[in-house]
């Protein structure tokens, strides 16, 4: 296997890399990239713990607004609850006005009926009356 070899970067000479010589820039190198690996790392440990905070802010405000929501569903169901009874107590309050003025009504035929009653009674009586005295009448002239 051949040795590595490097280019100096001023002199333009190839040197060969013997163990000795390339331990330390491998050290260095390795050095540099798990620093570099340790930066991404953290890195990616702070994205990730501000993706939770966001998940996290965003889970209060869904739960916010579930709790929003079933407020006014709650506020809704009340004020329809409210709105019915109270259409539920003008029907019946209607209902009644109704059958109040019908039972006024037949109330006031009954009296009608009674006072129309009573005065063919009294006519009948009256005839009644007048026969007799005509026929008392018919009775004293013979």
């Amino acid at each position: 296997m051949a040795e590595p070899t490097m280019i100096c970067p001023n002199c333009k000479v190839e040197i060969t890399l013997t163990e000795s010589l390339a331990a330390p820039i491998i050290e260095a190198t390795r050095r540099q990239y798990e620093q570099w690996m340790a930066e991404k790392e953290t890195e990616a440990r702070k994205r990730e713990a501000a993706v939770r905070e966001q998940q996290e802010a965003l889970a209060k405000v869904q739960a916010s607004i579930d709790e929003q929501v079933a407020s006014k569903l709650k506020e809704a169901r009340v004020s329809i609850a409210a709105d019915e009874a109270k259409r539920a107590r003008l029907a019946l309050s209607a209902d009644l006005d109704q059958k109040s003025r019908e039972v006024s009504d037949l109330q006031e035929a009954l009296t009608q009926r009674d006072m129309k009653l009573a005065e063919a009674q009294q006519a009948q009586l009256d005839r009644i009356r007048k026969q007799r005295e005509l026929d008392d009448a018919s009775v004293n002239w013979t």
